[in-house]
Parts: C-alpha cells; structure tokens; sequence
C-alpha cells in the first residue's frame, strides 16, 4: 500500500525549525500499514528535512552553526539578479538559503513498525526553514503492508 499526503505549513521566521514529528504519525496511522517506511521531503530549494532532538538550546546552537557556515551577509552569485536568467520579479535574494538546503538535504526516510515511527526517544522531524517567513509544502509518502 501506497499512501501520499500533503502538509500545508506556514513559517514565521527567516530561519525556522517545525516540529511535524505528530502530523507525519498521523499519516503513518492512518495509511493502514503495519511495517514499512515514511519519507518526509520538502518539495523546496530553501527548506529542509531533518531529524534531532527538539531542545532550544540545541536548536540556538543550530542556527549559529548553520550561519557561520553559510553567512547571510556574504556575496553570492545567485543574488546578482541583472545577470541571471529567468529571475521571477518576485524572487528574494536568497542564496545563502539555497546553499544551506544543499548541505541540509530535502528528505529523510524512517522506518514503520507496529504502525509506529522508528525513532529514538529524542528524535523529531522538522521542517528547516531557510527562506522565511512563507507557506510551505511537506510531502509525506507511506510505503509497506
């Protein structure tokens, strides 16, 4: 069995960690599966999904990382509109928010047994908002028996 749902999700911030460890077990229960996999992707080029521990701090320490690796006030050449092709009237310059996608990755995979998520005590999924604040899309597809 085959079962893809769509979250609509809205973000707040520039940079931003959403929780959507409950929605995604949601789905998981209510696709009818006992055993399988759920993968959780962001159908974006500015947004990411990945799985830690839920803890302010951890995420403070996150989001400073993620900025001295990939700063905001730097040059980049996907923000130099007048030579780009194809720039969208509305477009942010947002370089930086691609870059830390690329590192991050758009998906993750997590195993499903007894109808439940395979994850550690500590472990949630987030949404990583990297471009901020906009509606967003996550997809969530169950795969198993």
């Amino acid at each position: 069995m085959i079962k893809i749902q769509t979250l609509n999700l809205e973000s707040q911030k520039q940079f931003q960690l959403i929780d959507i460890t409950d929605k995604v077990a949601m789905i998981v229960q209510s696709a009818g599966i006992t055993h399988g996999l759920v993968s959780v992707s962001a159908p974006h080029t500015t947004a990411a999904i990945k799985i830690n521990h839920n803890e302010p701090l951890l995420i403070q320490d996150i989001m400073k990382m993620l900025y001295r690796l990939v700063p905001v006030d730097i040059n980049y050449s996907h923000d130099v509109f007048e030579i780009r092709s194809g720039v969208n009237l509305e477009e942010r310059s947002n370089g930086h928010a691609h870059v830390k996608a690329f590192l991050l990755g758009a998906s993750e995979t997590i195993p499903v047994q007894d109808k439940e998520l395979m994850l550690g005590p500590r472990q949630s999924i987030f949404f990583v908002e990297l471009d901020g604040a906009r509606d967003r899309q996550v997809i969530v597809e169950v795969i198993g028996e």
